[in-house]
């Protein structure tokens, strides 16, 4: 073990490229083999069998009140035994279903009862903001993904409590009905903590996507619309929960990105659902640390996407895939009525991990997650909408994209660390996430403000790429020459800025965004080797109702003592301290990779609202 730890990245990929798995084609029934191929350098699941357990249907419930934070067991699978596991208001894995009502502001409370964290093991305290005291007292702060909030509201990263603290939050809902989510969002432990099970699903509704079975917009509503949480997991021996991926790796130590071999949706691996023949709201959210999804249904049916991550579209958009990296969420139609009774259809991933990834740990592919059997009963009847917004009865139609005031070229890079194995640290713009240098947004009272922002993937990963509080539209992408932007560009010492222009780096015609990202998103993939265009909007003081720079307290534990711009953890991170009083402040928001494994490490840096 310790003599493959020694190996340079470059050796090591030579030596793995010859243990790359095959591309396998799972059976349609049986046990499915949950990694493929026999890559020696990789945990394997045991086999599990699919389709004997019934999706879970999530609880539902109002936002407001408390939701308590707390370790737990859950079977994730018939054939499995308890696994150790975290989740929020009394659920043994993930969280309820909260929905709120556009407008209709509620205070949401977080209270962290967590015990010994269920992966203390797989916990590394040499990452930024990470210490051995999450093992046995794990930090806690919760974000509302896509949610208009105010800073000390936001889940900071830094605003965390431990075991028997709480935090309150302020959730103002003045925004269109959306399929938002919360999730853990603590500084060094968000991989793990939601890996265990800390998140849960958001549904903002309005007067025009009520939620109910006489919506104005006809879509479907309440048995027939269904929240899909889609992650991926690793199974131990012994069938238990566990995060290790690679055997090269010692135990404790980061990663650089964890991608499982079974599909686990709602908390269940395989799972199926009787559907009646008529239409379905599935309501998805990849919820995986790492792994993007290319979703279809095996019959290769078409279905219609009505909304994206921050709220309806214009018009359904038929299409018969749609791709969502993590974070990323899909409000989509489906119609089972088409179908015979007795049709047993799966929804389908047909993406695969990148490349890098494939050779150092295998293909560890996902291919059938959830099955739909068809049953003879007539379901929702109504026909797919013909409009969504614009229409009577409907919300306003998207607007056109405002002026770009500014543009911003963003890097997104891995940079070698040889104090560490594996030998990398993630990095936006060449800096860490103590930076001194924060993008400031001049915000304005009475209208928003509009950047763009070229977002420049000079890794050969995929990263997706997040904006808290930020509504994004996907513009367009463009390949470049990765090295000889390098090349004409000499990257400074680690801290300081490093993000040049690219114009004289492009290739070929820039594509268009893909059908399905039509609409505002929070969350938007960037591609190795590409110039990802932005648009992203920064909304004015008047929609906001806050003061988006106002200072909000944090640990001093975790802060290490307050700077000029509220971002400055040190050393005193790692500190065993058992005790976090609430004696230093943070101003501002963040935007960072949704890859939880880079988010960590240290692919996040702070936005400032001024």
């Amino acid at each position: 073990m310790g003599q493959d730890r020694r190996l340079t990245r470059r050796g090591f990929v030579g030596a793995a490229a010859g243990a790359a798995a095959a591309w396998y084609a799972a059976p349609a029934g049986g046990a499915v083999p949950s990694r493929i191929g026999s890559n020696p350098f990789m945990f394997v699941s045991p086999r599990i069998t699919p389709w004997v357990d019934a999706l879970p249907l999530l609880d539902r419930r109002a936002a407001g009140g408390e939701l308590v934070a707390a370790t737990a067991r859950h079977r994730f699978h018939r054939d499995l035994p308890l696994s150790p596991t975290m989740g929020f208001g009394g659920q043994s894995y993930l969280g309820p279903v909260l929905e709120a009502h556009r407008d209709q502001a509620v205070t949401q409370t977080f209270r962290n009862e967590i015990g010994r964290h269920p992966l203390a093991d797989h916990l590394d305290p040499t990452v930024h903001g990470a210490s051995v005291l999450d093992r046995t007292r794990p930090r806690l702060t919760v974000h509302l993904h896509g949610g208009l909030t105010e800073p000390g509201s936001d889940g900071h990263a830094l605003a965390t409590t431990r075991s028997g603290g709480t935090r309150v939050h302020h959730y103002g809902n003045a925004q269109e009905a959306a399929g938002l989510w919360y999730h853990d969002h603590s500084m060094g432990v968000t991989r793990l903590n939601v890996y265990a099970g800390l998140a849960g699903m958001y549904l903002l509704r309005d007067e025009y996507d009520t939620g109910q079975g006489t919506n104005p917009l006809g879509l479907p509503a309440g048995e027939y619309e269904i929240p899909l949480v889609i992650q991926d997991k690793i199974f131990a021996k012994d069938g238990t929960l566990q995060f290790r991926l690679a055997t090269y790796v010692a135990e404790g130590r980061w990663e650089g990105g964890q991608a499982g071999d079974v599909p686990v949706v709602n908390g269940v691996a395989y799972p199926y659902h009787e559907v009646a023949r008529g239409l379905y709201r599935l309501r998805l959210l990849n919820g995986s640390n790492l792994r993007a999804m290319m979703l279809s249904f095996s019959n290769d049916m078409p279905f219609w996407v009505v909304g994206t991550d921050a709220g309806l579209v214009d018009a359904p958009i038929e299409t018969r895939r749609i791709r969502l990296s993590a974070g990323e969420r899909a409000d989509i139609v489906v119609d089972f009525g088409a179908l015979p009774a007795g049709t047993r259809v799966q929804l389908r991933n047909t993406d695969r991990l990148t490349a890098q990834f494939q050779i150092a740990v295998g293909d560890a592919r996902i291919r059938d997650i959830v099955q739909f059997r068809v049953g003879a009963a007539r379901g929702w009847t109504k026909p797919v909408p013909q409009r969504l917004r614009g229409g009577a009865g409907q919300p306003p139609a998207l607007p056109p994209n405002g002026a770009v005031e500014r543009v911003r070229t963003m890097t997104v890079m891995e940079l070698p660390d040889g104090r560490r194995w594996p030998p990398a640290v993630m990095s936006l713009n060449n800096l860490g996430f103590d930076t001194d240098d924060v993008e400031m947004i001049p915000v304005q009272d009475d209208r928003p403000v509009y950047e763009r922002w070229d977002i420049l993937n000079l890794t050969i990963d995929d990263h997706p790429i997040h904006l808290h509080i930020a509504l994004l539209r996907v513009l367009e992408r463009q390949t470049m020459d990765v090295l000889r932007y390098i090349g004409a560009n000499p990257r400074p010492g680690y801290g300081r800025r490093w993000a040049p222009p690219a114009e004289r780096f492009k290739r070929g015609a820039p594509a268009a965004p893909q059908p399905w990202e039509a609409g505002w998103k929070d969350t938007v993939y960037a591609p190795p080797g590409v110039i990802t265009r932005i648009l992203v909007r920064w909304p004015s003081r008047a929609e906001m109702g806050f003061d988006p720079d106002a200072p909000f307290s944090v640990p001093s534990t975790v802060a290490g003592g307050a700077a000029s711009n509220g971002f400055q953890p040190t050393e005193v991170c790692r500190l065993s301290a058992t005790t976090q009083p609430e004696v230093d402040q943070a101003r501002g928001y963040v935007w960072h990779c949704h890859v939880l494994d880079h988010e960590d490490h240290d692919m996040m840096l702070p936005v400032r609202l001024v």
